[in-house]
């Protein structure tokens, strides 16, 4: 939430995401004004141009056994080690 703000925005509504329905892009201050089609266009190209892929989630249960078998794994070769 904004609150006691004044910038100027453009908000792209079709943004073709299946995420997210539209986006607000925050203009730079001190930048001369633009025409507002071409910043329109430019936003829309920015925002489509990005590719979200959402993170897959970390599982603790695979991560432990990968850890556990390492472990055994380096327990064996220094067992092997020791007895050479």
């Amino acid at each position: 939430m904004l609150k006691g703000i004044n910038k100027r925005v453009v908000e792209v509504v079709d943004i073709e995401n299946e995420y997210f329905e539209k986006a607000i892009l925050f203009l730079r201050a001190g930048r001369p004004d633009s025409d507002e089609g071409l910043l329109r266009q430019r936003a829309g190209e920015y925002v489509r141009a990005i590719k979200y892929r959402p993170r897959r989630e970390f599982c603790w249960q695979k991560g432990l056994a990968i850890l556990l078998a390492g472990g055994v794994l380096l327990a064996a070769a220094l067992i092997i080690a020791a007895m050479l």
